[in-house]
């Protein structure tokens, strides 16, 4: 588990920071999701989107490379992976 939620009273949470320090956290995600390498060396929980771009005429679907950043993400439990799908953590 890369980026695992912390105890938070009776929950977990991923990523607290300031506004300040959210643009930072922001800045260190590298990668891409088509590659396979999204990367960051901060705590804010990344989300990919869902959605995807089908070709036309029947093609493969292109993968999306729209993510959330979520800051002070709560999950019921502590210990939880906060990104989805987990990424690499540096």
């Amino acid at each position: 588990m890369a980026n695992p939620s912390l105890a938070a009273g009776d929950n977990g949470v991923a990523g607290t920071c300031t506004p300040a320090e959210l643009l930072i956290q922001i800045n260190a995600i590298t990668g891409t999701y088509a590659a396979g390498n999204v990367s960051s060396t901060e705590t804010t929980a990344v989300r990919q989107s869902v959605a995807q771009t089908a070709k036309q005429f029947g093609g493969a679907a292109v993968v999306s490379e729209v993510y959330s950043v979520s800051q002070g993400m709560r999950t019921a439990y502590a210990g939880v992976e906060s990104d989805t799908p987990a990424i690499t953590r540096t």
